[in-house]
């Protein structure tokens, strides 16, 4: 685990420490190229939705459109298949893509708020109604301006409706073949990309809402390396987690004749699979650092891409002959991608004590919970001993009770704060962002009454998210260690005895 940096003291002249900023943000951010501010606006809009697991829909939604723009490639289904391309009969890929869409179409109306929803019917049945075109033209305009997520998830919605209508009607052809299935391709693939909000990540592209890595010893491990090691292989965990995320979605019910969609989520995982392991040997590699490492790297984009092609060549091809095929697909990839995922790992901390091979202990969700609530914990001691402080017009004192806050944060953001529950985001970034707009130091009686206040809400809200986590079922018989919570807060904060 990396040392927690000593809060400087004001009364010594040095600059009171930067408010930490999140790492993961950060690097997500930095993927997303030029749409950041769309994200942005998107990530705002999600944070509003009143549905239970928003964002894992959001996930499967985008997982979806992202995997139907691969299986509409012809280098994805065909390579397999020994039959020339012009006599080859695409049905069977024309009716695993239709189950796609319906899927992304019920995902996509769990996401639209009823009100709006019904709203942005409502205009859609106005355009068919007028006579006037110059209004009708103008409405359309309007809405495919697509000015904010609802709407931009609208018109994609239509648009899938609009092409699974279409495919219903093309699936009642004796055949389809090779030009059929490439016009469909263009035809998905340009409602997918022209989507302004929606429109589904590249490969190795992150999202804030959804791409966290919630394993303890990971994030304890790459907060100890330098800044371009870590930042390649937490690029490489997030695209490795990515990957284990979609298979998931393979038969999660375990049924006996799993979705026709299934075959189009294996053909993301194998193509994506293959793009992480080339940009592991040609950027993770060099960025790697010492000469272990690199090695390590290279190993795991070779293992990655060996295995893949003995996957796609030995058990998807038959997925059209075994019911099981896709089942055991998923079951091979998982296996290889959490085997990658230790690999790295141990590579990164050979002395570590994890147990090789041993995944589920990697990412125990008992041991996030457990430093969660620690860190909440101090976390809220911090803040009630900087209130104290402003409420008793101790201005030295809570000066230096806002640095620990300061430099506590950077220790929280690179681990307990990745663990938090994605609902739980806002309220702990508001308050961030409250520090980093804070004068320093903070002077006057009314900014210094205001900043208390400020402290003693945060902290109620600190207190209830662990009381939350505390009540979780996988922390039933596990005592709180107060001796533990209070040796981590004398780190940044000691108690005046020991001052």
């Amino acid at each position: 685990m990396s040392q927690a940096p000593t809060p400087a003291s004001p009364a010594s002249g040095t600059p009171p420490p930067r408010v930490a900023r999140d790492f993961y943000a950060d690097l997500m951010r930095a993927s997303q190229t030029s749409r950041a501010g769309f994200l942005a606006e998107r990530e705002r809009w999600l944070r509003g939705v009143p549905v239970e697991g928003r964002e894992e829909l959001l996930f499967e939604f985008e997982m979806l459109l992202r995997a139907v723009e691969r299986y509409l490639n012809l280098t994805t289904v065909v390579d397999a298949k020994d039959r020339p391309l012009v006599t080859r009969d695409f049905h069977e890929e024309l009716v695993d893509v239709r189950d796609a869409m319906d899927r992304a179409i019920r995902v996509a109306r769990n996401l639209q708020d009823p009100d709006s929803d019904q709203k942005m019917v409502f205009r859609k049945y106005v355009e068919t109604q007028l006579a006037d075109d110059r209004v009708r033209r103008a409405l359309i305009e309007e809405e495919l301006d697509q000015e904010t997520p609802p709407e931009s998830l609208f018109v994609l919605r239509e648009a899938l409706d609009a092409l699974r209508n279409l495919l219903d009607h093309l699936l009642q052809l004796p055949t389809a073949r090779l030009n059929l299935f490439q016009d469909v391709g263009k035809l998905a693939l340009r409602e997918i990309i022209l989507n302004r909000y929606f429109r589904p990540f590249r490969p190795l592209e992150f999202r804030v809402e959804y791409d966290r890595l919630r394993s303890v010893r990971l994030l304890d491990t790459l907060g100890a390396l330098g800044e371009e090691a870590r930042t390649a292989f937490t690029t490489a965990f997030l695209g490795l987690f990515r990957l284990l995320h979609y298979l998931a979605y393979v038969d999660p019910e375990n049924q006996p004749t799993p979705p026709r969609r299934v075959r189009v989520l294996l053909a993301l995982v194998r193509s994506e699979t293959h793009a992480l392991a080339a940009w592991m040997h040609s950027d993770l590699s060099p960025r790697a650092g010492a000469k272990p490492l690199q090695a390590a790297a290279l190993r795991a984009a070779r293992d990655l891409a060996r295995e893949t092609e003995r996957i796609g060549r030995e058990v998807l091809a038959q997925v059209d002959r075994e019911p099981d095929a896709a089942a055991r697909a998923a079951g091979a990839f998982t296996t290889l991608l959490r085997a990658q995922v230790v690999a790295l790992v141990e590579a990164l901390a050979p002395n570590g004590g994890l147990n090789e091979g041993v995944f589920d202990g990697l990412v125990s969700p008992q041991d996030a919970a457990l430093r969660l609530r620690k860190d909440l914990w101090v976390y809220a001691q911090l803040c009630r001993v900087a209130e104290g402080h402003l409420r008793n017009d101790d201005v030295p004192a809570a000066e230096r009770a806002l640095d620990a806050i300061k430099s506590f944060l950077t220790y929280f953001h690179d681990g307990g704060y990745q663990l938090l529950r994605y609902a739980d985001y806002d309220a702990f970034d508001r308050f961030t962002a409250l520090l980093v707009e804070l004068p320093w130091p903070p002077e006057g009686p009314g900014i210094r009454a205001r900043l208390a206040e400020d402290l003693r809400r945060f902290g109620q809200t600190l207190e209830s998210t662990f009381h939350a986590v505390s009540r979780r079922t996988l922390l039933q018989g596990r005592g709180f260690d107060r001796q533990e919570a209070e040796a981590l807060r004398d780190r940044f904060f000691p108690a005046p005895s020991a001052r």
